[in-house]
């Protein structure tokens, strides 16, 4: 639930027009306990449109609170019921006191959210208090649908939804069911520990497997076969999803196909391993989840919302003295000094959370901001005003840092920019979902401009290049996933691929100020044309610094292209000039499991043949194309500064 940190909550409200002091503090309320329930309400609050997310909010904590209730409650059925009835009253009469139960009251009237989906729910948990199995499928199924089935259905017309559909009612409660059963298995270890069993006694019975060695985590041949029929089933039933996103708009569908997508990793992660599931919780892989992050970014991109009318935010004017503009410290700069304003004041608004927490981590504090400044310094360019463009710069950003984290997790780096990583410091399951938070924050920002004086018809063909870029980015790195531990990749494909994943979000990041400003045609083509080189003799430079600089330089691992044989332009470089026995050595390094020891060797390597001073000089072509096309914009301050950006790329240390 923390993924709806997607931006200020106070403003959400504001769009969903909550005025009420008593109703905001509910909310807010139902907020933080919502941040306790599982990712999976939390991935469908993900997509929403802002004005909608309060109400998703809402039937999160409402599903946690009566869960939370039952657990408190156990053997007292009687003050369950007293409490969850007087719930279901004050839905009936439309109003509420209570601090959390008020929220979801007023979204219920608000939304139309379905009044039987809840009482379901209610009665579901109730009659599971005190339960520590199920004697038939038939009972497990429907305590399944109506546990995890009919919280969804509740929130559904969140997700744009119809209501009164029985076809589609039906879907969303077997997909709720595939959920559960997913998590029965995931669970089973724990589960097990408190006696209680996640599959029926008549699926033990049909596969001849004794309860007793369940309980006692003995990994039969019986129980094996067991754990295998309840997966298929809940494969079975995850694929339900398709018939309930195939009903709903983009933003829904974008919702229920990531849900559907990291429950199957889920499961599939249980399949590999089905007699680990008896002792220990099973978790997916890096690199799997690298792919659902690739996966979930195309997702949003696709789910774009339209621009919508906001409160303006605050933006640092970048209309100063240009006394220190041509310094080389871009830190000094002006453009520099407002996107570190708006990231600052976007941390510090942020609701308590602990993926505000991750993102404040990876976004503070800034770096250089080289993609975001380029999106300002090109705004002005162009003669245009920089104010108008610094929540797109801020945009630009937040998609890089994504990618970074998603990055981190793949490879599996503990440092970045000199500390710890994300996925470090906090996991890898909440890192990628902190990062997809990222994306959503980026695309609302965006959104922003258009109460700075950006054209609707701007905005829309940025937010249309943006999807597009999204795309290209993950095209990026598919390819680069497919060329990992490849000697012989051509380099024409490793160009592609690093045009793909850095140097194409350079080129719309430079293009971006310059276009929504106004700019003409041909100085926002020459723009686009000098971020993209700029992009690609940045990413060779920045194939090069593990071997020209230290870990503490490099601000990561210095070893972690090596350690994950990713093959980057002067490996590649020196395979393909070295000699035979060069190439030997070049494997024999390449599969050293010691790769400090490795590192100084393959240095080596790369000198003898040529490969540093090779990919240096490519790097040094790229920044003189891009200087090139600079040269079709006016002489101004603006100009000059993205000159030595060029220079800053090419000839970077860090």
């Amino acid at each position: 639930m923390a993924r709806w940190e997607l931006g200020k909550f106070d403003e959400c409200l504001d769009l969903a027009g909550i005025d009420d002091t008593t109703l905001r503090k509910s909310y807010r309320t139902c907020f933080k306990l919502a941040l306790k329930t599982d990712w999976t309400m939390a991935m469908a609050g993900a997509f929403l449109p802002p004005q909608r997310r309060p109400a998703m909010a809402a039937v999160g904590a409402v599903v946690r609170w009566v869960d939370d209730l039952a657990d408190h409650r156990k053997g007292n059925v009687a003050r369950f019921s007293e409490e969850t009835q007087a719930l279901l009253a004050e839905v009936r009469s439309g109003r509420s006191a209570h601090p959390v139960r008020a929220a979801i009251v007023h979204s219920i009237v608000a939304f139309a959210l379905p009044v039987p989906s809840l009482e379901r729910f209610v009665a579901t948990t109730q009659a599971d208090i005190g339960r520590t199995e199920f004697a038939t499928e038939a009972e497990l199924s429907e305590f399944a649908r109506h546990a995890v089935g009919a919280p969804v259905l509740l929130g559904c017309p969140l997700l744009g939804g119809p209501v009164g559909d029985p076809a589609f009612d039906q879907a969303v409660l077997s997909f709720g069911e595939g959920l559960d059963r997913v998590d029965n298995l995931r669970d089973l270890s724990e589960d097990l520990a408190r006696g209680w069993l996640g599959i029926s006694r008549e699926t033990l019975d049909n596969c001849a497997a004794d309860p007793a060695d369940l309980v006692n985590r003995r990994a039969t041949p019986e129980v094996l076969r067991a754990l295998r029929c309840e997966a298929d089933r809940a494969a079975a039933l995850l694929a339900g999803a398709d018939m309930v996103a195939a009903s709903l708009p983009a933003y829904g569908k974008a919702a229920i196909d990531t849900m559907q997508s990291l429950y199957r990793l889920h499961l599939q992660t249980v399949t590999e391993d089905l007699p680990a599931v008896l002792r220990r919780r099973p978790r997916p892989r890096t690199a799997a989840l690298k792919r659902l992050a690739v996966s979930s970014l195309g997702s949003m991109a696709g789910a774009i919302p339209q621009p919508r009318t906001e409160a303006a935010p605050f933006c640092l004017p970048i209309a100063v003295s240009h006394a220190h503009e041509q310094s080389d410290n871009v830190r000094h700069w002006a453009s520099h000094r407002a996107i570190s304003a708006e990231l600052r004041r976007c941390c510090e608004q942020s609701q308590d959370g602990v993926l505000a927490t991750i993102q404040s981590h990876a976004l503070l504090p800034v770096g250089k901001l080289l993609r975001p400044v380029l999106t300002v310094e090109g705004a002005g360019a162009v003669g245009g005003d920089t104010a108008m463009v610094v929540q797109a710069a801020v945009s630009i950003e937040l998609v890089h840092v994504a990618s970074l984290i998603n990055d981190d997790i793949i490879d599996g780096d503990d440092q970045r920019r000199g500390r710890d990583s994300a996925p470090a410091r906090f996991g890898a399951d909440l890192a990628l979902l902190a990062a997809n938070g990222l994306v959503m924050k980026a695309l609302q920002g965006l959104s922003r401009c258009r109460e700075q004086g950006v054209t609707a018809e701007r905005l829309n063909q940025a937010f249309t290049e943006a999807g597009q870029t999204g795309e290209d980015l993950t095209r990026g790195v598919a390819l680069e996933l497919s060329i990992t531990d490849d000697l012989t990749c051509p380099v024409d494909t490793y160009l592609e691929m690093i045009k793909l994943k850095t140097a194409v979000l350079f080129a719309y990041a430079s293009r971006l100020g310059a276009y929504l400003v106004d700019g003409g045609n041909d100085h926002v083509k020459a723009l686009s044309a000098y971020g993209l080189a700029l992009g690609m003799a940045f990413q060779i430079r920045d194939d090069l610094l593990p071997y020209d600089s230290t870990s503490e330089a490099v601000g990561k691992d210095a070893s972690s292209d090596l350690r994950n044989h990713r093959t980057t332009l002067p490996v590649l470089l020196a395979y393909a000039h070295a000699t035979p026995h060069q190439q030997d050595e070049l494997h024999a390094l390449w599969n050293d499991t010691d790769h400090e020891r490795a590192l100084p060797a393959l240095h080596r390597v790369l000198q003898s043949t040529q490969a540093m001073v090779r990919a240096r000089n490519l790097a040094t072509t790229y920044g003189e194309q891009a200087q090139g096309h600079l040269d079709r914009l006016p002489d101004t301050p603006h100009r000059t500064r993205l000159r030595h950006l060029v220079r800053q790329a090419t000839q970077r240390i860090n």
